[in-house]
């Protein structure tokens, strides 16, 4: 009987209950992650609503910045994304930077941004300049190279454009139109293509003349009239101060140009009519002692300015 009290009193001891920790740990932690995977849920899903609330075109606005341009309005920007919108919206901003400037000439930049919470697509527009107009000749066949510039095959047709100052063509335009600007004489057998650039080393040349005088000679670009560039050796610019064509050769241009302008500001046509009348009909001895008389042609066509020191006029005489 003691045996068996004793034994029920140890039986009835102080009890420790045993805690299996580990199944524990794994309840608490697939709780954690069910409410980490709804918390994920939720925000996908509101982003989601927000994405597919942006691509939904009726709640989209879409807004047009016009960078110091002249030349399109909001409407013409909208009338060129027209029903391609939609597939603007979904592209990045890059293929859309590109199709802005493939379908409007005048584009020389773009650009593009999303804002998914305020659902606003902004389109920045910066626009080319006109810088000079150009005539372009269209050939029956192409000119060979060594062709002097009055051989120049035959035509049988022109269209004049407007150009910026890296020869992107913006628009056909009629020569009557921005008259003001100095015009670049080309050829080709292809017509040039509008929103593509003249590569051309006329048409370059040409571009390059005009900047030099703007830069250099800002009073003489104010009368440059047009510029043909075609033969590289022999280009002729027609200033209208100046009542006679002038040529300046490419490896010489800053140098001619430099000639012409002082030939102009120092009167040189009234000094050569001047001249012209006192020795009218006088012989003069040259180097080698023989008479040679001084012709100067009644008619002044054309001023050289392709030699480095020395200017020519030439014309037609008696």
């Amino acid at each position: 009987m003691e045996l068996l009290r004793a034994g029920k009193h140890r039986n009835n001891g102080p009890v420790h209950r045993i805690i299996k920790s580990k199944g524990n740990h794994n309840a608490r932690y697939r709780v954690r992650r069910m409410v980490i995977a709804f918390t994920v849920l939720i925000t996908m899903l509101y982003i989601g609503k927000i994405l597919l609330g942006f691509f939904d075109l009726q709640h989209v606005h879409v807004s047009i910045v016009l960078a110091g341009n002249s030349h399109y309005t909001e409407g013409d920007i909208y009338d060129v994304l027209g029903d391609n919108l939609e597939n603007i919206i979904m592209d990045s901003e890059a293929k859309t930077v590109t199709y802005l400037k493939e379908n409007l000439s005048y584009a020389k930049d773009a650009y593009v941004s999303k804002n998914y919470v305020k659902r606003q697509l902004t389109i920045e527009i910066i626009e080319r300049v006109p810088f000079a107009r150009l005539k372009h000749l269209i050939l029956t066949e192409e000119r060979p190279k060594e062709a002097n510039q009055q051989n120049t095959g035959k035509k049988n047709t022109h269209q004049y454009y407007l150009i910026d100052d890296a020869g992107y063509v913006l628009e056909a335009i009629t020569s009557e139109r921005e008259n003001h600007l100095a015009l670049i004489l080309d050829e080709g057998i292809k017509e040039p293509e509008i929103g593509k650039q003249i590569k051309t080393g006329t048409t370059q040349r040409g571009i390059h003349i005009i900047k030099l005088v703007r830069l250099r000679k800002p009073e003489l670009s104010r009368h440059l009239t047009s510029i043909d560039a075609r033969v590289s050796d022999m280009i002729t610019i027609n200033i209208g101060i100046l009542p006679m064509q002038a040529w300046i050769s490419s490896d010489m241009i800053e140098t001619g140009l430099n000639h012409i302008w002082l030939f102009i500001k120092q009167q040189g046509l009234h000094i050569l009519q001047r001249e012209k009348m006192r020795v009218k009909g006088t012989t003069f001895v040259n180097k080698r002692g023989n008479n040679k008389d001084i012709n100067i042609p009644e008619t002044v066509t054309y001023l050289d300015a392709r030699y480095e020191d020395t200017l020519f006029l030439g014309g037609e005489s008696r």
